[in-house]
Formats: C-alpha cells, sequence, structure tokens
C-alpha cells in the first residue's frame, strides 16, 4: 500500500492523478498504472522470490 510522508493511505484519485505527469516525465506514454504491477511480478520471479511470496 502506499503511504503519505505522515503514514496515512494515499486516496486512489490522487495517485491516479499524479501517475499522468510522473508517467509523462519519464517517458512512459502509455503505460498504465496496472502495467507497474505486472512488472514488478516479473522481475521478483527473475530475481528467484518464490511464487507464493510474489
Amino acid at each position: 500500500m502506499f503511504t503519505t510522508e505522515i503514514g496515512t493511505p494515499i486516496e486512489p484519485g490522487n495517485l491516479r492523478r499524479n501517475w499522468y505527469p510522473i508517467r509523462s516525465a519519464a517517458g512512459l506514454e502509455g503505460v498504465r498504472l496496472h502495467d507497474l504491477r505486472h512488472s514488478r511480478v516479473t522481475l521478483l520471479l527473475g530475481l528467484g522470490v518464490p511464487p507464493h511470496i510474489v
């Protein structure tokens, strides 16, 4: 879960709204926020993390 500096959860709308400028600055046009989830799984499995942990 994503949290703020003071440890409270980030509102989903705020996370989504901030994703677009971050994505543009990184040159990742067309990458959805959900795509990062799949990338993380692929990287963790490639590092040998057991599937039940991933």
